[in-house]
């Protein structure tokens, strides 16, 4: 498992539960043109995620992106507590720039 995961596997689980719980998180679906599911997942992994369901789900400690196949591209759906919301979203945004597809 990953070491970004927020589950330990053990009894510390039910120790961090805040961790843990989605309730709270702020959500928000960005469109973007031209990426692939590989290419999110990819980009989300290095936001310190880690992947809870292949090219679909990955999760991070206080926040969750889904990615789904959109007409052109793929749309990202981004969960986290509000502190982190914008910060993941200008993160991700940034690594999208970076290797050139447009967002």
């Amino acid at each position: 498992m990953p070491i970004s995961t927020s589950s330990f596997g053990d009894e510390r689980d039910h120790r961090y539960n805040e961790y843990q719980s989605a309730e709270g998180y702020a959500q928000e679906t960005l469109l973007f043109p031209g990426l692939t599911l590989a290419q999110a997942e990819t980009y989300l992994k290095r936001l310190g995620g880690g992947v809870e369901e292949k090219l679909r789900r990955v999760e991070g400690i206080g926040w969750t992106a889904t990615i789904d196949s959109a007409s052109a591209g793929v749309a990202v759906t981004f969960a986290a507590h509000d502190e982190l919301l914008d910060d993941l979203i200008r993160r991700f945004e940034e690594w999208v720039e970076r290797n050139g597809a447009s967002g």
